[in-house]
């Protein structure tokens, strides 16, 4: 299996095998919760990687376990200079993932990653290993309610309103736009002459210090068609970046 590596010292792209050394799954102690439980998976892929496509398969399966999770498909950019460049890729989840790696105490980052709750991190293509973490994860309740309160799109521009509930201190607030599904043919680099498809892809991603009422307005993709698309919200931990609460709007 090929993955591909991003020390934290260092910028270098090592593009070789390795034994996945970290502390996987690290449980981090959590505040009471008020709320129902929820579950947020960030999958971190690429389509420049020859490991990915089987944890992009994965990944909506996994989301069929429990109505209460929800799926996120970051792709990061580290991959692009080896043959291919993913279009969904930007650099700004690929520092999102690095945030993990230092939270998380990891060696490296690596495609494809799963983090689950901001608390638990594996192979995005381990389903045992993602099934069993997702099980504990739903034992625990949420801190933070999370709901929409009106979303409108005009012209180019997505205006967006919502509540939250619980306490809000240290607390920031994630809006994600999020493409439902796309496919691609890719043409170069380790999957050449494969057509992907991917769930759930982030096209955008914006954040906000917690309050009780909140208002985002992002921009529109304009290759998104009107009924492929929805909206997550959620609520992350300065400190420790563990998930609080979540919640999705959808047509």
């Amino acid at each position: 299996m090929k993955w591909i590596l991003i020390f934290a010292t260092i910028s270098t792209i090592i593009g070789f095998a390795f034994i996945h050394k970290t502390k996987t799954g690290k449980r981090i102690t959590t505040s009471a919760g008020s709320y129902e439980s929820v579950v947020l998976l960030e999958l971190f892929t690429s389509e420049g990687c020859s490991s990915c496509p089987a944890a992009d398969r994965l990944l909506p399966q996994l989301a069929t376990i429990d109505s209460n999770i929800i799926t996120l498909s970051f792709h990061v950019d580290y991959w692009n200079d080896l043959g291919w460049e993913d279009k969904f890729s930007q650099a700004e989840f690929t520092s999102r993932q690095r945030e993990y790696g230092q939270q998380l105490h990891l060696e490296s980052i690596y495609t494809p990653q799963l983090v689950i709750n901001g608390k638990y991190e594996l192979v995005g293509s381990n389903r045992s290993r993602a099934e069993a973490d997702i099980k504990s994860a739903l034992k625990e309740k949420a801190e933070l309610q999370l709901k929409f309160d009106d979303v409108k799109l005009s012209g180019d521009k997505l205006k967006i309103s919502c509540d939250v509930a619980g306490e809000v201190k240290d607390q920031n607030i994630f809006i994600a736009l999020v493409q439902k599904h796309a496919e691609s043919n890719v043409r170069a680099g380790e999957n050449r002459g494969t057509k992907l498809s991917h769930t759930n892809i982030v096209r955008s991603l914006a954040k906000k210090t917690a309050r009780q009422k909140m208002d985002f307005e992002i921009s529109f993709p304009k290759d998104i068609a009107n009924n492929n698309w929805q909206l997550v919200l959620f609520s992350q931990d300065k400190n420790d970046l563990r998930i609080t609460g979540a919640n999705k709007y959808r047509l």
